[in-house]
């Protein structure tokens, strides 16, 4: 089974990894768009801070797909992909979770992040339009809705349905995973 995490921007795409990480999932650090990926190191590489300042260093372009071939069995995949038709066919392979979160919240853990990262201050508008877009994927057998809050908050019985929607057996004890999950470093974990 493959998986790929369609989340809004500053949702908590990369909690949602250590999640998944803690289910027995790998994940390579790939991050795609509809037109390109980047490929992040571990939070750990010395190169780290100036990579995350300047994510060209470790783009690629390439249509999805093309690039979403990358993505192996027992693997993740993520992205701030909008809902096409087009889009759904390309991951018609995989598992996906869709990731919301408030707008307020969104825009000030962006403010944040720019901080943290040292990018330019984001275009709100086209950001805005890729919150709304992740908004649209339809309701399927093979997507499952998660919130921020429901992985920050350690809300146990959404991540209990996360293991049944992706057939963790035998079942993990949820609170640990999110325990765990929480713990580790990630992309976007701001360190102060």
């Amino acid at each position: 089974m493959k998986v790929f995490v369609l989340s809004q921007p500053k949702a908590g795409t990369y909690l949602c990894v250590n999640i998944l990480k803690e289910f027995g999932f790998q994940f390579d650090g790939y991050h795609f768009g509809e037109k390109k990926y980047e490929r992040y190191p571990d939070a750990t590489h010395p190169n780290f801070k100036n990579i995350i300042s300047n994510p060209k260093l470790v783009e690629t372009r390439s249509k999805l797909k093309e690039s979403i071939k990358l993505i192996k069995d027992g693997h993740i995949g993520v992205g701030h992909l909008t809902f096409s038709h087009q889009t759904e066919l390309v991951l018609s392979d995989f598992k996906k979770i869709i990731l919301t979160r408030p707008d307020k919240e969104i825009l000030d853990s962006l403010k944040r992040w720019e901080s943290y990262s040292g990018r330019k201050p984001t275009n709100i508008a086209p950001t805005m339009a890729r919150i709304r877009g992740v908004e649209q994927w339809p309701q399927r057998d093979d997507i499952f809705h998660m919130t921020f809050a429901d992985m920050k908050n350690s809300n146990i019985m959404k991540i209990d349905q996360l293991q049944d929607f992706l057939k963790i057996d035998p079942k993990l004890d949820s609170k640990k995973v999110c325990s765990d999950a929480l713990k580790n470093p990630s992309k976007t974990k701001i360190i102060v």
